[in-house]
């Protein structure tokens, strides 16, 4: 609707539900195509509610299947919401199935990966050897510096050699 059209907004709205026009109107209409439109809009939607106010007054009713399909949607629904229900719990085992699966394999993994007895004695010994120099490197004073106490540790605990002379 123009700007121009507005002052009539309510006199249209007249003609439609009432069916009259007052004279200024019905020459505004001539010459106005948009309010024209408009009121041809407006008395057809107030035809189609006419034809419906009858069966709104007697109360029609839905169809007599209508109750029957409204069921069989709601039962339709709640089959796919358990369906839904069973695929989540489905996918939790499998989930854990898998989890499991990988668990096990880690640790039939990390026993395969224990070090034979054999190789594992041969290990020790690699750690127990000592090189020929060490034996050079060793001075008569070391005896006397693995029997003295160490810092913190009392005279009277250190091991006292006893002649076999006296």
């Amino acid at each position: 609707m123009k700007d121009s059209c507005e002052k009539w907004k309510d006199q249209l709205l007249e003609a439609g539900l009432k069916g009259a026009a007052a004279k200024d109107f019905e020459e505004h209409l001539r010459t106005c195509t948009i309010c024209s439109r408009e009121l041809d809009a407006l008395r057809a939607r107030t035809a189609q509610l006419d034809e419906l106010l009858p069966l709104v007054a007697r109360g029609a009713e839905p169809p007599a299947h209508f109750r029957a399909h409204v069921l069989a949607a709601a039962e339709a629904a709640s089959g796919a919401k358990r369906a839904r229900q069973w695929r989540i719990w489905a996918l939790a085992g499998a989930t854990a199935a898998i989890v499991a699966l990988m668990m096990g394999a880690t640790i039939y993994r990390r026993a395969a990966l224990a070090i034979p007895e054999d190789e594992l004695a041969a290990v020790q010994k690699l750690t127990e050897w000592r090189a020929p120099s060490d034996a050079l490197l060793e001075t008569p004073g070391q005896e006397i510096l693995r029997t003295m106490p160490r810092l913190g540790e009392s005279y009277l605990n250190a091991p006292v050699k006893k002649n076999e002379e006296e």
